[in-house]
């Protein structure tokens, strides 16, 4: 392209930010036929390419209000929807790499045409920086999102299958073992009632065998349930959203994520996470003067990865500290640690909070599952149910000799304890 149809012109009488702000459309369409030389499925399918070029505005818009400001500017809110959009990316058959190059590309083509309007207009050197620093938090912060996203919803499937082959597994023992099981124990009912009717004592070896198989039928019963129980999931998710419910205040929109599996998270970790991000919850309702609230919990069976975002007023980290009010943050921080983990938290007036929280998961630190109780809205998650895990088919105990003059033991039980479960 030409300097005259390429630039807006640069003694047109606007400022450094409007004649940037000129440049949103050029760029876009810079960035699409970028994507299309290198034949990108980002800018082949019209639904793919809608998403994307939203959130290349949005990029480009925050790297303008960072040129004007002075300082850099991410709207973090628009972020973490970029959660979600990775697990699109999975469905409509993009591999992360593509996202990734569609950042390098996005953020080479923004950066040509900051350069070119900062020579152009004698833009500052702290102006520029924020800018720059703005474009590059931009991407960033979407590139981890959408990878958290695409990570979770590759576990989701995951755990589709795995649960899949648990109840495939279920009917098999429940239409084949158990069959087979039940129509043995039939044989040796024919065959006691025989005798019966010869008068003739059941040997108790045939006593010892119908004991042994009802003691297994009943095992594959227990195991058929386990395998078809639903997965343990929601607890941490249905507290939290008890404890947004309960504080009443329906000016504030709260999305609230979590993917994972409860169950994967020790209780005292879990017990100890709601807290944490109950604290935040609360600061955020009750300082914040949030418009906008979202939390994003990513549970792995190694880590769990939390973030709350709001718009609100914002504050000086530091000067909280320093003033002797940071007895909330000191408490989250005190916790994180505890369990191994770490607590971040990026605020400044104006621009809202971003608290970020990693905790490892251990092997020590799970303990026994309470018992479920009713808990009232704002307390830890219990577990209503143990976790879910398949036990140990146990045994059979060896033959032995059964007194004649004993019952008939489990082998006498009515017809439906001798049912294949």
């Amino acid at each position: 392209m030409s300097p005259s149809t390429d630039r807006p012109g640069r003694f047109d009488g606007a400022s450094p930010v409007d004649r940037f702000r000129r440049y949103e459309d050029a760029v876009i369409d810079l960035f699409r036929a970028r994507l299309r030389a290198v034949n990108s499925p980002l800018a082949a399918h019209p639904d793919v390419w809608a998403q994307c070029e939203l959130q290349a505005r949005r990029i480009f818009r925050d790297c303008a209000d960072s040129l004007a400001a002075g300082r850099s500017t991410v709207s973090d809110t628009h972020v973490a929807e970029v959660v979600d959009l990775g697990g699109e990316r999975v469905r409509q058959g993009v591999h992360l790499t593509h996202s990734v190059r569609g950042a390098v590309i996005l953020f080479d083509t923004v950066l040509d045409r900051l350069a070119e309007c900062a020579e152009d207009t004698g833009v500052s050197r702290h102006a520029y920086t924020a800018a720059v620093r703005s474009l590059q938090q931009g991407v960033g912060r979407r590139l981890e999102a959408g990878s958290i996203g695409y990570d979770s919803y590759l576990l989701a499937r995951v755990r589709e299958v795995h649960e899949q082959g648990h109840r495939k597994l279920a009917r098999e023992m429940h239409d084949q073992i158990g069959n087979s099981l039940s129509l043995a124990m039939r044989q040796l009912e024919m065959y006691q009632a025989d005798l019966s009717c010869r008068q003739e004592a059941v040997p108790q070896h045939v006593r010892a065998a119908q004991a042994a198989i009802v003691e297994t039928l009943a095992g594959i019963r227990e195991l058929v349930t386990e395998l078809r129980r639903p997965a343990v999931a929601g607890c941490l998710e249905t507290a939290l959203n008890a404890f947004v419910d309960s504080m009443g205040d329906l000016s504030v929109s709260v999305k609230l994520w979590v993917r994972g599996l409860d169950e994967w998270i020790p209780d005292p970790v879990s017990d100890e996470l709601f807290l944490m991000v109950r604290e935040a919850l609360r600061n955020a309702f009750s300082h914040a003067e949030a418009g906008n609230i979202v939390v994003n919990i990513d549970i792995a069976p190694h880590e769990i990865q939390t973030e709350v975002i709001d718009d609100g007023l914002g504050f000086a980290v530091a000067e909280v500290r320093a003033g002797g009010r940071s007895n909330g943050l000191t408490g989250l921080h005190e916790r994180a640690e505890l369990l191994g983990g770490t607590l971040h938290i990026d605020s400044t007036p104006g621009r809202g909070t971003h608290v970020t929280i990693w905790i490892p998961i251990k092997e020590d630190q799970a303990a026994p599952a309470p018992q479920a109780a009713q808990a009232p809205p704002g307390a830890p998650p219990s577990r209503a149910l143990p976790v879910r895990s398949v036990p140990p088919v146990q045994p059979v105990q060896p033959v032995r000799p059964v007194p004649r003059e004993t019952p008939a033991g489990p082998g006498a039980g009515s017809a439906d304890d001798k049912a294949a479960p």
